[in-house]
C-alpha cells in the first residue's frame, strides 16, 4: 500500500476514534468498517492499519455491550477475515504500547465472558492485568493503574463467583501494595486507543501481514468480485 493510500485511510482512523472519544461507538464502528470496505478494495494490507482498526472496533463492540461480536472479532482466524489479520498484528505487536495494554484489558475483559475452565480463564486475566499494571506502575500512570486494579478485582470476582482466593488473587494483592493505595470498586473501563502515527513513522514494523497465504485469500476476493 503506497504512503499517500495508507496516510488517507489513517485519517480516517483518526476520526473514527474522534467518535469514540465522544462515546459515539456506533459511529466509530461505521467509521472502521469503511476502513475495512477500503482495504477490501484495494486488496492491499497493512498490519499496522488493520491492527489499529480491530482495537477500536473491538473496544467498540464491548462498551456498547455487543460482547459476542467483540468475542467474534477477539478469535477471527488470520486467514480468513481481516479482523483475524489485526488481532495477529495486535500479537505481534504492531502497533504502540498504549495500545497493547489496551489490548491486554480487553482480552482481559473478554475471558470473563468466555465458557470453558475456569482455572485457565483466572490464569490469563492475571497475565494479561499484570501486564498493564507493571506498565502502568513503569510509566507512574496512575489513573491507568487505579482502573486496571480497579479491573482485575471485577475480573476475579465474576470468574469466582463471588470471593477471591488467595492464591488467585496473589498477584493482583502485590500490583495493589507496590501502588501503595487501596483501590476502591469502579466501573469497569478502557483507556482510549493511542493516535493514529503516519506512516512514515511505523513503516519499518509493519511487515507482519507480508504473508503468502495472506495474498493469495486477497487475490481470491478479487477473482470472485472480477
Amino acid at each position: 500500500m503506497n504512503d499517500a493510500r495508507l496516510e488517507a485511510l489513517c485519517k480516517l482512523g483518526t476520526q473514527a476514534d474522534q467518535h469514540t472519544r465522544a462515546h459515539r461507538h456506533r459511529d466509530a464502528l461505521n467509521s472502521y468498517q469503511n476502513i475495512l470496505t477500503e482495504v477490501e478494495k484495494t486488496g492491499e494490507l497493512d498490519s499496522y492499519l488493520l491492527a489499529k482498526v480491530t482495537l477500536g472496533a473491538l473496544r467498540a463492540h464491548v462498551k456498547i455491550g455487543d460482547f459476542q461480536q467483540a468475542i467474534e472479532i477477539w478469535n477471527a482466524h488470520m486467514d480468513e477475515s481481516l479482523w483475524g489479520i489485526g488481532i495477529y498484528a495486535l500479537e505481534n505487536a504492531q502497533t504502540k504500547i498504549e495500545d497493547l495494554v489496551l489490548y491486554d484489558m480487553l482480552c482481559a475483559f473478554l475471558h470473563t465472558l468466555v465458557e470453558g475452565d475456569r482455572r485457565e480463564s483466572i490464569k490469563a486475566v492475571n497475565l494479561y492485568m499484570s501486564r498493564v499494571c507493571e506498565h502502568a506502575f513503569e510509566a507512574g500512570d496512575k489513573p491507568l493503574m487505579v482502573q486496571a486494579i480497579s479491573n482485575w478485582k471485577s475480573h476475579l470476582k465474576e470468574i469466582c463467583g463471588g470471593s477471591i482466593p488467595m492464591g488467585d488473587a496473589k498477584n493482583l494483592i502485590q500490583f495493589e501494595k507496590r501502588f501503595g493505595e487501596v483501590v476502591k470498586p469502579r466501573s469497569i473501563d478502557f483507556p482510549l486507543p493511542a493516535e493514529w502515527e503516519k506512516p512514515g513513522d511505523f513503516r519499518e514494523t509493519s511487515t507482519v501481514v507480508a504473508k503468502r497465504a495472506l495474498v493469495e485469500r486477497v487475490e481470491s476476493k478479487k477473482k470472485k468480485r472480477a
